[in-house]
């Protein structure tokens, strides 16, 4: 019974990692499928853009994945030994906050851009739903997780119920999806405030130019 306690134990303290690798392996995908659609971009600066990021991708990829693999499974252990593993969490999750910015402003191009045929922007959308999602939930866990710990939280939740799980912060970026903003919780502090009207200005203007370019793509524009 203890063993199956400790083991249980291990893997919710591992929740967090694993959700990060989730996101950083939809944002490797958004980068692959991107390299793949360079031919159904018209648009000769976009096309350019796109390889310069597609090829900057593939050399950083090629000289971090073999460590970064290795600090996974090093936190792994780390967490099924009790131990502390923040600073890799902290490093993937700093490392998916970038990876989501660069994609953020590659898909605008993309939505802004003329391109032959329809499926390369809307794989490109559906793969950057999760990368900004784990994104963002990530960055609401990690300043509400330490400054609770110091007793000065940023996020008031609607419902507060015993001690907060990783899934309610995670729940509240993905509200965003439905809403433009995120719905559940109340930012307390400057910094939150920010990021929520940052998160929400993100989602609405993916949306904004997604039905732009359906609106063009019906009427034969």
């Amino acid at each position: 019974m203890e063993n199956a306690n400790t083991l249980a134990g291990a893997l919710r303290r591992s929740i967090p990692l694993w959700i990060l690798i989730f996101g950083h392996v939809f944002s490797s995908l958004f980068l692959r499928n991107l390299g793949e659609g360079l031919g159904e971009i018209d648009d000769a600066t976009v096309r350019n853009i796109a390889m310069v990021v597609k090829n900057t991708s593939n050399l950083l990829l090629y000289w971090f994945i073999p460590p970064l693999v290795l600090m996974v499974l090093f936190a792994q252990v780390r967490i099924v030994m009790g131990k502390r593993t923040r600073w890799v969490i902290d490093l993937l999750g700093g490392l998916l906050i970038l990876r989501c910015s660069f994609q953020f402003v590659m898909l605008n191009l993309l939505l802004l851009s003329h391109l032959k045929a329809g499926g390369l922007l809307l794989l490109q959308l559906l793969l950057f739903i999760p990368v900004i999602t784990v994104a963002f939930g990530w960055l609401y866990w990690r300043l509400d997780t330490a400054g609770r710990a110091r007793g000065h939280a940023h996020i008031r939740f609607a419902e507060e119920m015993g001690a907060l799980d990783t899934f309610d912060y995670y729940h509240v970026s993905a509200m965003t999806l439905l809403q433009f903003e995120p719905s559940g919780a109340t930012p307390l502090s400057r910094l939150m405030k920010t990021l929520f009207v940052i998160h929400g200005i993100m989602m609405l203007d993916l949306v904004a130019l997604t039905l732009s370019r359906a609106i063009g793509l019906a009427s034969g524009g």
